[in-house]
């Protein structure tokens, strides 16, 4: 797969290509779910919203940390919300958990529904951010919590297939951003080790975890 060709299937895993890139992240992203699970404080009954599941492996690590919470998750590709589905059908059936295929920029919910919201991996391509970020502060309850878990610029700029439909962010940038659409920050926490990117390169990653109350 050529760059060009990840970058696309990164941003929206389509078709057979799309579900092995979809495998692929559930490891490569597996230690910024690690990361960001470190930050969070679940507490049972939160009604919580994740953008950009992929195809839905980490659903199963939030009831592992809090079992009695609402989640539901958002993602723009088909694909990824049917095999969501299929993967976490005990949790469907049970209840405990929602899959809608919506656009970030028109989010299918009330105002003021979730404690919390998650993106994991997605910031760089909600471009324009403006849209995605207004519709993500509104379905927010006062005082609730978005995660925002990314790596910053400096730290994959290197890898070619960012070069393609990727947005990046130094930290002070993505704050900017987040406060200039009404955000605060209540936290921040980072961590790095060495990997394999999707495309073999090996490279340092630096995994970030920026928390912000609306």
């Amino acid at each position: 797969m050529d760059p060009k060709e990840l970058a696309q299937q990164l941003r929206k895993p389509t078709g057979e290509a799309g579900l092995e890139v979809a495998t692929a992240l559930n490891e490569s992203n597996q230690e910024l779910y690690d990361l960001a699970f470190e930050v969070l404080n679940l507490k049972p009954r939160q009604n919580i919203l994740e953008i950009g599941f992929g195809n839905g492996k980490h659903f199963s690590q939030y009831f592992q940390a809090q079992p009695q919470l609402n989640l539901t998750g958002v993602d723009f590709s088909t694909d990824m919300c049917e095999e969501a589905m299929t993967r976490n059908s005990q949790f469907i059936e049970e209840g405990k958990l929602s899959i809608h295929c919506a656009e970030t920029s028109s989010l299918p919910f009330q105002e003021n529904e979730f404690d919390l919201i998650l993106a994991i991996n997605v910031i760089y391509f909600l471009d324009p951010p403006e849209s995605h970020l207004q519709e993500i502060r509104r379905v927010l309850k006062p005082n609730g919590s978005f995660l925002v878990g990314y790596r910053p610029r400096h730290s994959i700029e290197h890898l070619e297939f960012t070069r393609h439909n990727f947005v990046l962010y130094e930290t002070d940038v993505l704050v900017d951003l987040m406060e200039s659409n009404g955000f605060k920050v209540s936290d921040q926490k980072t961590k790095s080790y060495q990997k394999l990117a999707v495309d073999e390169t090996e490279f340092e990653v630096k995994d970030a975890c920026l928390v912000l109350q609306k």
